[in-house]
């Protein structure tokens, strides 16, 4: 007989101690762990090139506020997009458990090494807490996916990657992937 695997709560969670270069997230009560710097080469160029762009695009005063890998807790979960942007969510709350109880307002997820299903998942909790948009960008494809609240828009590498949230923000996908 299978044995079923034991569910942990939140505040469980974030009570483990740290392992250095041990990526953990918490979802329905499973860990996912991934350890940190299992991301391909061109993962992190476009992550790079992606957070570049963004970061022009913040200008000075800043417009929002660019988060790389930072933990935030959505209900009962715990995520850590890659890229995540905070426009109008207060990025100074930070929960007493020390990951952040603001929802970002557009979660960034580059394809590397997330399986589909989870992948899926994550897409599925952004959009149930309320993240107004999720961009998933597959590297080896040089296209987005960009999911709002009723649309999903495919973005190929002859488009530039827009935002209604990034007013004046236009990035090729040609550059980005490059």
């Amino acid at each position: 007989m299978a044995s079923a695997a034991v569910k942990i709560t939140v505040d469980e969670f974030l009570a483990l101690p740290d392992i250095e270069n041990l990526h953990r997230e918490l979802v329905h009560g499973e860990i996912w762990e991934e350890h940190l710097g299992n991301a391909d080469e061109t993962h992190e160029i476009v992550k790079s090139n992606l957070i570049e762009a963004l970061f022009a695009a913040a200008g000075r005063p800043r417009r929002f506020r660019v988060m790389c890998e930072s933990s935030f807790r959505f209900g009962d979960a715990v995520l850590i997009p890659d890229v995540s942007l905070l426009i109008e969510s207060d990025p100074t709350r930070f929960g007493r458990e020390g990951v952040l109880s603001c929802i970002p307002d557009i979660a960034i997820e580059i394809v590397s090494s997330d399986s589909a299903s989870r992948l899926m998942e994550k897409i599925a909790l952004y959009r149930e807490s309320a993240v107004s948009e999720i961009w998933v960008l597959y590297p080896r494809l040089s296209t987005i996916a960009s999911y709002s609240k009723n649309t999903v828009r495919e973005l190929r590498r002859a488009d530039h990657l827009t935002s209604p949230l990034l007013p004046g923000f236009a990035l090729p996908l040609s550059e980005l992937f490059s």
